[in-house]
């Protein structure tokens, strides 16, 4: 209950206050030290994006965030032990490579990988 508080105060701060245009979001550190973008790089925006409803610029912030989040969502409002429990290890090590696929793809100069970036 507490989480689900939480995580609703956070949302209606993030739609009233873009990540753009207030210091007090959190910076990412691995982007400051190396200029390169993380898996999550760009997820704050877009999820501010995305409650307002901008889809396509919410993808384009953070494309791997959009496909991830309903699956995240549906497992955290299932809340069952079942829901997770059926995470095999396999699933785990294929979420896990496709991030970091995604963080060596997003750094890419070229196109589409390009498009991309945070």
């Amino acid at each position: 209950m507490l989480a689900a508080l939480a995580t609703g105060a956070a949302l209606v701060l993030l739609y009233f206050f873009a990540p753009t245009e207030h210091p007090f979001y959190p910076r990412c550190v691995f982007h400051s030290i190396t200029g390169l973008a993380c898996p999550g790089c760009g997820s704050l925006r877009a999820v501010h994006n995305l409650l307002h409803g901008e889809f396509a610029a919410a993808f384009r912030l953070n494309p791997l965030m959009m496909v991830l989040l309903p699956a995240v969502a549906g497992m955290w409002i299932a809340r069952r032990e079942a829901a997770f429990s059926a995470l095999r290890p396999v699933w785990i090590w294929v979420v896990l490579s496709v991030i970091l696929l995604f963080s060596v793809l997003r750094n890419l100069p070229m196109a589409p990988f390009s498009y991309f970036k945070p």
